[in-house]
């Protein structure tokens, strides 16, 4: 593999051309995307005959811990993956020479580029959307996870489904962030998540809102008053999950119940007789996905006046 120079933020990546080697084995197709520590190729796999990701750390971030420690983190987080919304690891290399990771491919566009091409989704199919967003947090929750930067372009639409990428940024429920650097995405980061308090679940259930909320007005909060045009129960599923408070948030558990609701019953992506048992797995839940946010409203209002004054 060459060094070459990636065209949008000027740093090195790699270069190979179609049909050469990369890490693992696998066959270089073309490059899918480059982030601040590693990128991923599209490649095909000889032994097992069809498409696969690798993703592998950038040039100059070789020597980096934290990039290492990024990989290592998606390990952790689709090791034990057997979610739809997840894909699946195929072979942890970030022991060998050139780290890297073998990922199920996802083939489809990012519901961010599916945004910017249709426009808002209609609310329905919104919230279907949500829903299977919810039980992919819900099952990252139950095994002590937090996505921490669910955001449009972190999402995969395969054959209409949403299937979440990137687990760069995952971290154990309950453990610190970083002082004075925040895990996520701006805009997408709850409050709290901005102010590196503690990871909670419900930081994934505030940036699944903000989803929810671009899905249906093609805007992020503060942009758009266009949730007039949603139909009211919608709108308190999207305002139960923006709570700025968490201890106030909708949690996966309870945006799951509010959000079948606005479901009609031949839309939901799960059959009719199963309608009886969401409030069983809504209860396995919230009960699984512990600890949530322990900061008051007051709590975080008192920090960013510290933090500003």
């Amino acid at each position: 593999m060459d060094v070459s120079y990636d065209i949008d933020d000027g740093l090195p990546a790699w270069r190979c051309r179609p049909g050469r080697t990369l890490p693992g084995g696998m066959l270089a197709v073309r490059r899918l995307r480059v982030g601040a520590h590693c990128e991923s190729w599209l490649a095909w796999s000889v032994e097992q005959w069809c498409p696969v990701e690798v993703k592998v750390i950038r040039p100059h971030q070789l020597r980096q811990p934290r990039a290492l420690r990024s990989l290592t983190r998606e390990v952790t987080a689709l090791a034990d993956a057997t979610h739809p919304t997840l894909p699946r690891l195929l072979h942890d290399g970030t022991h060998d020479e050139l780290p890297h990771l073998l990922l199920e491919h996802v083939d489809g566009p990012s519901l961010a580029d599916a945004l910017d091409e249709t426009g808002p989704m209609a609310p329905e199919d919104a919230a279907v959307l949500c829903a299977q967003l919810l039980a992919c947090v819900a099952d990252l929750h139950r095994r002590g996870l937090a996505h921490l930067d669910m955001r449009p372009a972190n999402v995969v639409l395969r054959d209409g489904s949403p299937v979440v990428v990137d687990f760069g940024s995952t971290r154990r429920i309950g453990t610190s962030q970083p002082v004075g650097r925040p895990i996520g995405t701006p805009g997408y980061a709850a409050p709290e998540q901005e102010l590196c308090m503690p990871i909670c679940s419900t930081m994934d259930c505030y940036a699944v809102g903000v989803i929810l909320y671009e899905a249906v007005t093609g805007d992020t909060p503060g942009q758009s008053s266009e949730l007039v045009s949603v139909p009211p129960e919608l709108r308190r599923v999207v305002h139960g999950l923006l709570a700025p408070d968490p201890d106030r948030r909708m949690t996966a558990a309870s945006a799951m119940r509010a959000v079948a609701e606005t479901i009609p019953a031949d839309r939901r992506p799960w059959p009719r007789w199963a309608d009886r048992h969401l409030r069983l797995h809504a209860t396995a839940i919230r009960l699984e996905a512990l600890p949530i946010a322990k900061s008051s409203s007051f709590e975080i209002e008192r920090v960013q006046q510290t933090s500003t004054g």
